[in-house]
């Protein structure tokens, strides 16, 4: 339950990103429901980078954190969003015929922190609506 709402959390916050910031970009080509899939696809791809490849980047970059009181964070979640940006360009198209495009256009590293940073924000709030913590 967790992630799918992490994944709606970062489609969401992928959304706004995009809508905001210039460097960002979804494509767009088939309508707002194959966008939404796009944008579905993308967050479940940026929340298992997340889950996965994160923690390995914050392990071996500690020091930096360290030197830096925690803004390499910026950098680790730009990487991240990147990464999973040039992961579903990689995918290809989605459908029966390949008529969903996928993928996640980000500009240069600038762009990807401040969208990281935006995703962050709404996938939080997202997460913090719909998911129970636990003591």
């Amino acid at each position: 339950m967790e992630m799918i709402v992490r994944t709606l959390g970062n489609a969401v916050g992928l959304w706004l990103a995009a809508a905001l910031l210039p460097g960002l970009d979804v494509p767009r080509s088939g309508g707002a429901a194959q966008m939404w899939l796009n944008l579905v696809v993308v967050g479940l791809v940026l929340a298992l980078v997340n889950s996965v490849i994160k923690p390995v980047a914050r392990v071996l970059a500690f020091p930096l954190y360290i030197v830096t009181f925690g803004l390499f964070a910026l950098v680790v979640n730009g990487a991240m969003l990147s990464l999973a940006g040039w992961l579903t360009d990689h995918l290809g198209t989605l459908g029966a015929a390949g008529s969903v495009p996928l993928g996640l256009e980000v500009a240069s590293f600038g762009w990807a922190v401040a969208g990281s940073v935006v995703v962050s924000v709404i996938s939080a709030a997202v997460v913090a609506m719909f998911v129970r913590s636990e003591d």
